[in-house]
C-alpha cells in the first residue's frame, strides 16, 4: 500500500540546530603542533646565522677585555656556532622535536657565555648582557611553547647564578643583584609574552579551522544543492530542465560519432480519473511510485527525467529497435504490475509509450520531441497501454 504523503515527517516544520563550536579533538591539536613546528623551523632557519654572526663578531670584546683568554674563549664560540647549526639541522630533519633543538640552542649558547663569565671576572663581568640577548632569542624564535621557555629561561639564571657565584674573585653584590634582576625580568617578560601571543595565535588558528569547517560544510551544501536543482522533488527523477540538458548533450555526442538513439515520452493512462476519483494526493503517489518502479529496471546507457503532471522522458542510448522495444516492454510490464490500493480499493495502472529514434541527417532536438510526442498521441488515440515507434 502507498503511504500517504501527508503524514510524512518530512513536512513537518524544523526549527534550525545552533551552529556547533569546533572540537578540539586529539587531531585537531596535532595539526595546530605541526603548524606551530613548522613556524618555529622557519624561524630557526633564519636566525640561526645571524646568531652564529652575532656570537663570532662578539669576539672582539674578548680581545679587548679578556686578551689573554680571547684564543680560548673564540674556540669556545666556533663550537657554539656548530653545535647551533647542527641542531638546526636536526630539528628541520625532524620537525616534531625543533622546540627541543631551540631550547638546545639556547642553552649551549647561554652555557659558553657562563662558563666565559666563570673564567673572567665572575659577578663583575658584563657578559651577563651576552646572557640577556640571548633570552631575547627565545621569543623572536618560540613565541608559543610557555612551559619550554619558562623552564629554559629558569636553567639559564640557574647557570649563570652558578657561573657568578662560583668565582669569587670577582665577587660584586650590586652588579649581581642588577644582572639578576635584569636577566630575570627579561625572562619574566618572555615568559608572558609567549602566554599572550600563544594564545592570541591559537584562537585565529581555531577560527580559521572553523571558517574552513563552514566553507566545507557551505561547499557540501552547495553541491547537494546542485544536484537538488536536477532532481524532481517528487518523483526523485531527473527534472526537466536538466533532462533536457542531458537531452541536448547526447545529441552533440551522437552528431560526432555519427550514433543514434532512442527519445520515448510516456504517461500514465486515464491519470485525470485516478485525480477525480482518488484525491490529488494519491495522484502524486502513483507518479511517485511509477517513477521508481521504471527506475528499477533500467538499464545503463539510460535517463529517465520529469516532462510534466504524469509525463515522463526516457532516453534509451547504445541499443538496437529490438533492444529498445523489449526494454519498454520490461518497463511497461513493471508500471502494470504495481500494486497500489486506495481506501481498501486496488488501483491498476497501465502507461503508453511515444518512441522517435534520432538521425543525426536529419533531426534537431524540437523534430524529435514532436515525433515521439505525436507517436504517444496516436497510441492514445487508437490503443493505450502500447508502443509505437514513429516513422
Amino acid at each position: 500500500m502507498v503511504k500517504d504523503l501527508r503524514n510524512d515527517p518530512i513536512f513537518e516544520k524544523k526549527e534550525p540546530r545552533p551552529k556547533e563550536p569546533l572540537r578540539l579533538n586529539k587531531d585537531v591539536l596535532l595539526k595546530y603542533k605541526g603548524v606551530v613546528d613548522k613556524i618555529i623551523v622557519f624561524r630557526s632557519m633564519i636566525a640561526a646565522p645571524v646568531a652564529a654572526l652575532i656570537f663570532l663578531i662578539f669576539r672582539q670584546l674578548d680581545v679587548w677585555f679578556y686578551p689573554e683568554q680571547a684564543a680560548f674563549f673564540f674556540k669556545l664560540r666556533i663550537l657554539a656556532a656548530v653545535l647551533l647549526f647542527v641542531a638546526i639541522a636536526l630539528g628541520s630533519w625532524k620537525k616534531k622535536y625543533i622546540v627541543w633543538c631551540v631550547d638546545a640552542i639556547l642553552l649551549i649558547i647561554a652555557s659558553q657565555i657562563c662558563l666565559m663569565i666563570y673564567l673572567t671576572d665572575g659577578a663583575s663581568s658584563h657578559y651577563y648582557e651576552g646572557i640577556n640577548t640571548t633570552i631575547l632569542g627565545l621569543l623572536l624564535v618560540n613565541g608559543f611553547y610557555v612551559r619550554h621557555n619558562l623552564v629554559t629561561c629558569s636553567l639559564i639564571l640557574l647557570m649563570y647564578w652558578a657561573a657568578a657565584l662560583c668565582n669569587p674573585t670577582g665577587w660584586n653584590l650590586m652588579k649581581f643583584c642588577f644582572a639578576t634582576y635584569f636577566v630575570g625580568s627579561t625572562a619574566f617578560f618572555i615568559v608572558l609574552m609567549t602566554k599572550f601571543y600563544s594564545a592570541q595565535h591559537f584562537d585565529a588558528f581555531v577560527r580559521n579551522e572553523e571558517l574552513k569547517e563552514d566553507e566545507r560544510k557551505l561547499e557540501i551544501l552547495y553541491g547537494m544543492a546542485e544536484e537538488k536543482a536536477k532532481i524532481d522533488d517528487l518523483t526523485k527523477i531527473y527534472n526537466r530542465g536538466y533532462f533536457f540538458e542531458i537531452l541536448a548533450a547526447k545529441i552533440n555526442a551522437c552528431r560526432r560519432a555519427n550514433n543514434f538513439f532512442y527519445l520515448i515520452i510516456f504517461d500514465i493512462d486515464h491519470f485525470k480519473e485516478i485525480n477525480d476519483n482518488y484525491g490529488h494526493v494519491f495522484g502524486d503517489q502513483t507518479i511517485a511510485a511509477v517513477a521508481k518502479a521504471v527506475q528499477d529496471v533500467m538499464r545503463m546507457n539510460s535517463y529517465i527525467g520529469r516532462y510534466g503532471g504524469d509525463e515522463f522522458m526516457l532516453i534509451i542510448d547504445k541499443a538496437t529497435q529490438k533492444e529498445c522495444l523489449f526494454r519498454l516492454q520490461t518497463i511497461r510490464q513493471a508500471i502494470r504490475s504495481l500494486d497500489l490500493v486506495c481506501d481498501g480499493k486496488p488501483v491498476s495502472l497501465s502507461a503508453s509509450f511515444g518512441v522517435a529514434r534520432w538521425e543525426p541527417e536529419m533531426m534537431d532536438e524540437k523534430k524529435l520531441i514532436e515525433l515521439a510526442d505525436g507517436a504517444l498521441l496516436e497510441v492514445k488515440r487508437t490503443k493505450r497501454g502500447e508502443i509505437l515507434l514513429a516513422n
